[in-house]
């Protein structure tokens, strides 16, 4: 998939989520106002996040989907986290002001809530929403590798637990009154929103302190093939890190001393495919050739003996 195709599938796919997202969180801000239901509200103001990070990730596709040029040579991919953590933040302050708003009316005391079977059916249509929205982006982001995306999907399958919780819990405030159940509601999907804005923000620093846990897999897959190819030896000093969609990879390894360059070239050659082809993903791979025995004091990277470390052996 080429750049330009990819940015038509992400824009095409952002625009849908925003337009969704709008009409969902209009309706239950309404709603909220309306029938004076915390839950509803928090519940709305949580989906007019999601407007916002869908837009933060249409813009962020716009830029990442560019390919390298001089001033940026790896490509512009990482606008995908930076839009991941700017979002992030957004997300856990919208989840602390409802906390603290739901906290400070369950303090103040017994609120009325008013046509209760409004909220139960804005809450059955967000539920729906939500789901089909969360598929939909879900897909869209494994397809083109967008971890921006991605992030926004599992975004909306946990507005799906909050709408499900709102539905619930309004429903048995419907049947027995109880008035506090309202913001007993809010208060805990307050706490959802900051558990995804908080997951968001550590899956971002990640990325950009060049660690993500797939990379483990292809460490592993590193060294597998080489210790499947005759006369590769020691693939060792392996780091790969994530660029957004892409992963690049950086690693030495050693030949006999007596080969050739061309005949180094054409393992390296044969080497570099066979990784590619188990993960597409893996962009370029630069190789750095040693001969047999080199003993240098190697400081950073992974190698066969310390990739179980990594792993937590």
């Amino acid at each position: 998939m080429d750049y330009i195709e990819r940015e038509k599938i992400s824009t095409r796919s952002s625009i849908i989520s925003i337009f969704g997202n709008a009409f969902l969180a209009l309706l239950k801000i309404i709603i909220g106002f309306l029938t004076n239901s915390m839950a509803i509200l928090a519940d709305g103001l949580d989906t007019a996040t999601d407007i916002l990070t869908s837009f933060m990730t249409l813009i962020a596709g716009k830029i990442s989907n560019k390919p390298p040029d001089i001033e940026h040579p790896y490509g512009h991919e990482r606008a995908e986290t930076i839009a991941t953590k700017v979002v992030s933040l957004i997300i856990m302050y919208a989840g602390l002001e409802v906390l603290i708003s739901s906290i400070q009316r369950l303090i103040n005391g017994n609120i009325e809530i008013e046509y209760a079977k409004y909220i139960l059916i804005t809450a059955l249509i967000s539920v729906i929403g939500k789901f089909i929205l969360y598929k939909y982006r879900l897909s869209v982001g494994k397809k083109i590798k967008s971890n921006a995306i991605v992030a926004d999907a599992l975004n909306m399958r946990n507005d799906i637990l909050t709408s499900s919780s709102v539905l619930i819990g309004i429903s048995v405030l419907y049947f027995t009154g109880i008035w506090w159940l309202d913001s007993v509601i809010a208060i805990f999907v307050s706490f959802m929103i900051l558990k995804t804005g908080f997951e968001q923000f550590l899956e971002s620093s990640n990325e950009f302190m060049e660690s993500s846990p797939e990379l483990k897999d292809i460490y592993n897959c590193i060294i597998e093939e080489a210790n499947n190819i005759e006369k590769i030896k020691n693939p060792h000093k392996i780091r790969a890190r994530k660029f957004g969609y892409k992963i690049l990879i950086d690693m030495h390894l050693e030949l006999p001393p007596d080969m050739t360059v061309e005949e180094a070239n054409n393992i390296c050659g044969v080497f570099e495919r066979r990784i590619i082809e188990k993960n597409n993903q893996i962009k370029d791979i630069v190789i750095h050739v040693e001969p047999y025995g080199n003993a240098e004091k190697e400081e950073f990277g992974i190698n066969s003996i310390n990739i179980n470390d990594l792993k937590g052996e």
